[in-house]
């Protein structure tokens, strides 16, 4: 199996892996602008999007990353990739770099680096997001068609500038989150952290936004990252930053990954 992805550009593959309970639609705020460089595949990770779910196992990292190498493999990519991984996606991005599918590594709030398993509050927080859209579909379609509604809906797991995504895409994006049906087991599967960091020999760059509300500054253990990680910050942006700051997110996986 190949897994359903959105291919842009030309030149050497850069792998873009989303977070959970979205799909590769995801990454459509930078992928013109990476696609002037770069050959660019947005995967849909298993169980999101069009992409299966993992089957007869665990839907945990390890699964992933093996179903990742056989789709690059499918698609005649037989060496090491730049992978680019947001929140979920950085978690596989960290496991597929320790098993040496990376030639490099960026990660925008990428999960795993935590002390045991995970913040507090992410499940509540996602939890919450969920039961509000699947109780009252019609509200909040209604709210995110107006700018103060996407600003406030989306402030708290998504973009810290709601009102720069389009009416469409909060509302899909919102649907998708709620609808998914892989994801309380990815969830689980995902909850320990990364331990694999002296593994990883590959050009490493983490970025997170100041306004992350689901992995803020206190819950973040640099010590599981590799050692020579080059950290950076993204003025202004949220966990999924992409609509935020489209030009400053494109600017640091194309310096990472160069």
């Amino acid at each position: 199996m190949i897994w359903h992805h959105i291919e842009k550009g030309h030149g050497r593959p850069l792998i873009l892996l989303h977070g959970i309970g979205m799909n590769s639609e995801a990454w459509a705020p930078v992928m013109e602008r990476l696609a002037i460089q770069r050959r660019v595949i947005s995967f849909d990770i298993p169980g999101f999007g069009k992409t299966p779910g993992i089957q007869d196992r665990e839907p945990n990292s390890e699964a992933m990353v093996a179903s990742l190498a056989q789709s690059l493999a499918k698609m005649g990519i037989d060496e090491p990739v730049d992978i680019v991984g947001n929140s979920l996606g950085g978690r596989i991005m960290f496991d597929a770099a320790a098993e040496g599918l990376a030639r490099s590594i960026v990660g925008i709030s990428p999960a795993g680096l935590w002390r045991e398993k995970g913040p507090a509050h992410i499940e509540p927080l996602f939890g919450a997001m969920r039961k509000m859209y699947k109780t009252m579909p019609g509200v909040v379609d209604r709210m995110l068609k107006t700018t103060a509604g996407r600003t406030l809906i989306m402030a708290g797991a998504v973009s810290a500038r709601g009102w720069k995504m389009p009416a469409h895409e909060a509302i899909r994006s919102a649907r998708m989150f709620a609808d998914s049906h892989q994801f309380d087991p990815i969830f689980e599967a995902f909850r320990p952290p990364f331990l694999r960091s002296s593994e990883i020999s590959v050009p490493c760059t983490v970025a997170f936004g100041d306004l992350d509300m689901v992995f803020p500054v206190g819950t973040r253990d640099k010590t599981r990252a590799p050692a020579h990680t080059k950290w950076v910050r993204l003025p202004g942006c949220g966990h999924v930053p992409m609509w935020d700051h489209p030009e400053l997110v494109s600017h640091v996986i194309l310096q990472g990954t160069h």
